[in-house]
């Protein structure tokens, strides 16, 4: 551990949270030892998070008292993790419609509204506490220490927040962060992030899969030979392809993370275990089932339903998520770590559009400015020519033209002027084929 690691784990990040209502490094040392824990003890320790989670959410939130009364549910019978069965499983929809009188709580923490679309392409607003951000927060440290970065080893992240604050100002300084845009993935802006990785002698970069792909691609076409010693992918999937050509480039491996932006941070790789992830389990409980919510077997695809172990401002149990996934039959890893495994996450197909002016839209470009739309309930993105693409919309019954029109025009503006946009209204958005939600889609030959 250097020395500037230790002032942060020990001084300044702790007063970071003192000064701001949080509590992320207690979560983070917690965490951080828990994960040698041997299964049994975990599952433990999960066993009881589940019954506290469930009681809390029935005594406080009028939408899961209501439902568990409407399906008979007799919550003294949920005693562990695997009773999460004898619960309904909640959608985005039902949430939607009871947010926030119903499905909300007063903690007595600082909250705040985050808006999502996740990998379904549909709008909708959490309530987060500063306590349930904390734990996520701590587990977004642990998850890039699988990669060997330790708190206070200088990085460039790639993100989607335009406007860093006071706070996150202080926070890319604290932990010596080169924030960088993946609104604009042109060659330009890549050449100044390679040149930035260079004259820093930064050794990790983090960010979206997507935006690590772009950076790679333009590493290799550059002759950029400077390797890295570890990479960590979050939001969008990280193909095979993706993964190939990152880790050709910068020489090192990917730690790929799989989470989701109602504030629950799933699991990561450790580098060991055939790609396995390893399931953060003080902090959710994840069950891959089929469409009825009956559990599937290892080795075999179903729905990932997560239960966040902490009720917070609002409760999330048995929540679907909309992804497809695969338990993993392995019941320890290599690496030593007691987590359960999850083999593979299927359900998150994106593409990336390139524009005119040669700018890289990945999926969270989309997602980054639809979440904030309310008045629209699912969107799907569509290119089959390079100066186009055509934007299919399923409104909710308060969208406006005049939404459409400032939509079009943040797209024009952090995208490309240059873009031809299609706006099409309809009523529903089919799956494709394999009953995964694509909602990014070039058709264009790279």
């Amino acid at each position: 551990m250097s020395l500037y690691t230790a002032m942060c784990e020990n001084v300044l990040l702790p007063l970071a949270d003192y000064a701001t209502r949080n509590c992320t490094m207690r979560y983070y040392r917690l965490y951080r030892d828990m994960q040698w824990l041997g299964r049994e003890e975990l599952q433990r320790r999960q066993d009881e998070l589940v019954r506290e989670t469930v009681r809390t959410a029935y005594a406080d939130i009028p939408f899961y008292r209501e439902l568990y009364d409407r399906h008979g549910v007799n919550i003294a019978g949920v005693l562990k993790a695997e009773d999460l069965s004898l619960l309904p499983m909640v959608t985005k929809d039902m949430l939607r419609e009871a947010y926030p009188h119903s499905c909300t709580r007063d903690t007595g923490w600082p909250w705040r509204e985050y808006c999502t679309s996740g990998s379904s392409g549909s709008p909708f607003a959490v309530r987060v506490d500063n306590e349930t951000m904390s734990m996520a927060r701590a587990l977004m440290f642990l998850r890039a220490n699988y990669s060997g970065w330790n708190i206070g080893d200088p990085f460039l992240q790639t993100g989607m927040t335009l406007e860093r604050g006071a706070v996150k100002k202080l926070k890319d300084i604290l932990l010596r962060v080169e924030y960088a845009s993946a609104f604009d993935l042109s060659d330009r802006v890549l050449d100044r992030y390679l040149d930035l990785i260079d004259s820093k002698k930064l050794d990790y970069v983090m960010g979206y899969a997507g935006s690590l792909y772009c950076v790679a691609t333009r590493a290799l076409e550059v002759g950029f030979n400077r390797p890295l010693t570890g990479i960590v992918s979050w939001g969008d999937n990280l193909y095979a392809h993706y993964r190939e050509k990152v880790e050709s480039a910068f020489k090192c491996r990917v730690t790929d993370t799989y989470g989701c932006g109602e504030g629950i941070q799933i699991a990561a790789q450790c580098g060991r275990s055939d790609g396995a992830y390893h399931i953060f389990m003080p902090h959710v409980a994840l069950e891959v089932v089929d469409d009825e919510g009956n559990p599937v077997p290892p080795g075999h695809v179903g729905n990932i339903v997560l239960t966040r172990l902490h009720p917070g401002a609002m409760p999330l149990i048995r929540y679907r998520v909309g992804d497809l996934g695969v338990k993993s039959a392995d019941e320890t890893c290599p690496c030593g770590r007691g987590f359960e495994l999850l083999a593979k996450v299927e359900g998150r197909d994106t593409d990336v559009v390139v524009t005119p002016r040669g700018n890289r839209l990945i999926v969270h470009f989309f997602t980054g400015i639809f979440e904030y739309y309310k008045t629209i309930d699912t969107f799907k993105v569509i290119q089959e020519e390079r100066d186009r693409i055509t934007v299919l919309i399923v409104p909710r019954p308060d969208f406006k033209p005049e939404h459409w029109t400032s939509l079009k025009s943040e797209i024009l503006e952090k995208g490309d002027p240059e873009l031809v946009i299609d706006m099409k209204l309809v009523d529903e958005i089919p799956l494709e084929r394999s009953n995964k939600r694509r909602f990014v889609v070039s058709k264009v030959g790279r």
